[in-house]
């Protein structure tokens, strides 16, 4: 969760504030969800885009992967720069699918999209970064 709060809001403060808003949601519902993890996280997903209409301006962006379990700090911030460099929607589907271990169908109601706008979502973001990462290695 805490990973997928900092992807979105970029500012371990702010995703810490972020998964308190969700929890407290959820705890205050008076019914909960068929399928509570994408629920959690479409909770979080809100309350971080409540975050982003709050500040005016674009906050620094923290890396996702520093704070996470990588054991290389050079392979977190190249993971980084390549998740900088697709699209948003790609970028929140591979941190859901890689670092939260959502599956599809889980992505998608989290999402409110298909499941197959979520897997192309996936596989376009991924092969975009496998495509940059042959270029590094060969240019």
């Amino acid at each position: 969760m805490y990973t997928y709060a900092l992807s979105l809001v970029g500012n371990a403060a702010a995703a810490e504030d972020v998964i308190h808003d969700a929890i407290t949601s959820v705890l205050g519902s008076t019914r909960l969800p068929k399928e509570l993890k994408p629920y959690l996280f479409r909770c979080i997903r809100n309350a971080s885009m409540d975050v982003h209409r709050k500040n005016s301006r674009e906050p620094a962006l923290e890396s996702v992967f520093e704070v996470s379990s990588v054991s290389d700090p050079s392979l977190g911030l190249m993971a980084d720069e390549m998740l900088a460099r697709v699209s948003p929607d790609e970028r929140e589907t591979i941190v859901l699918k890689l670092y939260s271990g959502m599956t599809f169908q889980e992505i998608a109601d989290t999402r409110n999209v298909s499941v197959n706008t979520a897997s192309s979502w996936y596989r376009r973001g991924i092969d975009k970064m496998r495509a940059e990462h042959k270029e590094e290695k060969h240019g």
